[in-house]
């Protein structure tokens, strides 16, 4: 007991062959190829002519007019505004805005004077400035 129930192992004493496999059903049928490029002729229009064309008809006021004669039957995917039934939010209220106290506002006021004032002054510079270059520039043209 305990034994093999076969003493001599079995050898395949078929000779291994290494052919390819035979190709699967269908195989026989070749591959579509591009058809032949002897007729093509560049100068001749492959498509049909009028594809830039408008359509006969707008698709646009096709489905408008069929969803207007067939409304669906079902509500809306994505309902618009404010629910009819339930809870109504009341409309929102503009915040207002605070006010600083009376002596800042005065505070205030001022630099914004003094800030107007400085940009006056650097306004009537640039154009003394500039008016100055313009003769500047003319007067060296002249003496050419």
């Amino acid at each position: 007991m305990g034994g093999p129930s076969n003493v001599v192992p079995e050898i395949d004493v078929t000779p291994a062959t290494f052919a390819p496999q035979p190709p699967p059903m269908g195989f026989e049928n070749p591959i579509p190829t591009y058809p032949n490029m002897t007729g093509y002729n560049p100068f001749e229009p492959q498509a049909p002519t009028g594809y830039n064309q408008p359509p006969a008809y707008d698709p646009y006021v096709k489905a408008v007019t069929y969803n207007a004669l067939y409304p669906s039957p079902f509500p809306p995917a994505y309902p618009t505004g404010y629910p009819v039934y339930g809870y109504q939010y009341p409309p929102p209220q503009p915040q207002p805005q605070p006010q600083p106290p009376p002596q800042q506002q005065l505070e205030i006021l001022q630099r914004v004077q003094n800030v107007e004032c400085r940009v006056d002054r650097g306004e009537r510079k640039t154009t003394k400035f500039l008016k100055g270059l313009s003769k500047f520039i003319k007067g060296n043209r002249n003496d050419d």
